[in-house]
């Protein structure tokens, strides 16, 4: 029968030997080709030297869990499948997000008022989705930079195309151009308020006309096209529309000639 410890308590080498079979995979390095044992036990000479081993590596996993311990004292605990609502909670109060959508202070009173509106939808977007109040400000402004870059885009795009019906209408106005819109600007002014102490006397007129400044649309071609179509109508007087350019009469008096089907010639 072999003989594993001496008199005077060291390993023998019958020991040494069933080592391999003893420990299996954890006597090599690479349990996978077993090529490098293991040098752990190469200082190991008797039992002493095992009682040694044992001891002192209870005592570090033993400090080392204490360490472990303060390290993650106070951590968050990420919710898994099946997390308790208790601990979403808890999860999402620790991350800094408010109770309710209101909590992030969007929406307060440096808050341009239409800017109120998108400020709740900002509010409600990050407290569905867990965003920390801390970064909730910085996502509200990155989201309304990027919408003003677009509305500028759009009154760009908007106002190249404005600028070449424009154009289209000088081309086709030619030398008329300049009296044509002389004579629509005094058609356009019929429709504003008259009369004294803010006396109305063409409110839906004037209403017409603050529509199409609010539009944006008064000085569009299509819009100065159908002021001079209706200027017959809401003038007692008249005048050659698109006719030669000069200075108006004293009076403001225009005369109209229109062809056949009533259009400014």
């Amino acid at each position: 029968m072999p003989e594993y410890i001496g008199e005077d308590g060291t390993f023998t080498d019958d020991f040494r030997a069933e080592l391999p079979d003893r420990l299996g995979d954890a006597y090599y390095n690479d349990p996978d080709t077993k090529l490098q044992p293991t040098k752990e036990l190469d200082n190991v000479k008797n039992v002493f030297d095992m009682a040694k081993m044992v001891v002192t590596g209870s005592r570090k996993i033993s400090q080392h869990g204490e360490t472990l311990k303060k390290a993650t004292e106070g951590m968050i605990k990420i919710p898994g499948e099946g997390a308790t609502p208790e601990e979403i909670v808890a999860y999402r109060q620790a991350q800094g997000v408010p109770e309710t959508p209101d909590g992030y202070e969007l929406v307060n009173d440096q808050l341009e008022p239409e800017d109120k509106p998108f400020a709740e939808i900002v509010q409600n977007s990050c407290h569905k989705n867990g965003i920390p109040k801390s970064k909730a400000q910085a996502v509200f402004n990155d989201v309304k930079e990027t919408l003003n870059q677009m509305k500028e885009a759009d009154v760009k795009k908007g106002m190249d195309l404005l600028n070449a019906d424009v154009q289209a209408l000088k081309d086709a106005k030619k030398e008329k151009y300049d009296s044509f819109i002389a004579d629509t600007n005094k058609v356009a002014a019929h429709f504003d308020v008259k009369g004294e102490s803010g006396a109305q006397d063409n409110p839906i007129g004037s209403n017409f006309m603050k529509l199409m400044d609010t539009m944006g649309i008064k000085d569009t071609p299509v819009v100065r096209e159908f002021l001079g179509a209706i200027a017959p109508l809401v003038l007692e007087k008249g005048s050659h529309l698109g006719g030669p350019a000069g200075a108006p009469k004293e009076d403001g008096g225009f005369t109209y000639q229109y062809d056949a089907n009533g259009k400014p010639i």
